[in-house]
């Protein structure tokens, strides 16, 4: 039951299963007049090490293969708007996952649906040929739905066991930060993103990415890097309504870029 609490808290935020990829194409045909568009999907092989619940009390730890069994739908696409020196970026990602709960009831077998979405939206200003100062805001909702499988089952005092509980969280944070993009010969560029909340409802939260980029022609690429994200949220909320996520998420990516 415990790897189950685990897998569920676990799913809460597994849409870091779906990263910010960093662009691997800059075109230079373009002038400071025309607009780019930058179009990444992506895939983060993520691992997950943290405490979540009612004030950090549910040990987080879920491997890529745990959270792609309770996977029912994700959605993600990394978008940029390049002119002159100027960026802006939206990244919206959805997640839809659902598991059964190793738990015997009188009824039907347990179950945890978990949709969250994970929305950054930032800008980016180049300082230089090689470094651009960023910031922008990074939104969280969560909406976890407990059902007991007690539907079938009419209990000796019916209203005291509920069908389901539905629990879940908001949260936003302003950060800041750096990109840095550096051509190695024609084929390969490497590219990096660094960044700090400075505001927002987290206690704290950084992001750290880096990218080896393979061109192919001017409009594509293939970026493989690695991502370590850190995020330490409470609501500071009393009793079973805390709640906390304090989650380490680490491991590699792999995307593709198409630039327009």
């Amino acid at each position: 039951m415990l790897k189950t609490i685990r897998l569920t808290v676990a799913g809460v935020l597994a849409s870091a299963l779906f990263a910010t990829a960093n662009a691997g194409v800059i075109r230079d045909d373009k002038s400071d007049t025309d607009w780019e568009i930058i179009l990444t999907p992506y895939l983060w092989g993520v691992s997950m090490k943290g405490d979540s619940g009612p004030g950090g009390t549910i040990p987080v730890d879920a491997s890529l293969g745990d959270i792609l069994d309770a996977l029912n739908l994700a959605l993600s696409l990394h978008t940029e708007f390049h002119r002159g020196r100027w960026a802006f970026v939206i990244d919206p990602t959805y997640l839809d996952l659902e598991l059964d709960l190793d738990i015997p009831t009188p009824g039907n077998k347990p179950n945890v649906r978990v949709k969250t979405w994970l929305v950054e939206a930032w800008g980016a200003y180049k300082v230089t040929n090689n470094v651009e100062f960023l910031a922008g805001a990074r939104y969280q909702d969560q909406d976890i739905k407990i059902k007991s499988g007690l539907d079938a089952y009419q209990p000796p005092l019916p209203g005291l066991l509920p069908d389901s509980i539905d629990a879940g969280e908001k949260w936003v944070d302003y950060f800041a930060g750096l990109r840095l993009n550096y051509p190695l010969g024609e084929k390969w560029i490497f590219t990096g993103r660094g960044d700090i909340a400075f505001a927002g409802d987290s206690d704290s939260a950084y992001n750290v990415q880096v990218f080896f980029n393979r061109r192919f022609g001017k409009t594509m690429a293939l970026d493989l890097g690695y991502r370590y994200f850190v995020n330490d949220f409470d609501n500071g909320k009393p009793g079973l309504d805390n709640y906390v996520w304090d989650v380490k998420l680490s491991g590699p990516v792999i995307g593709y870029t198409w630039a327009f």
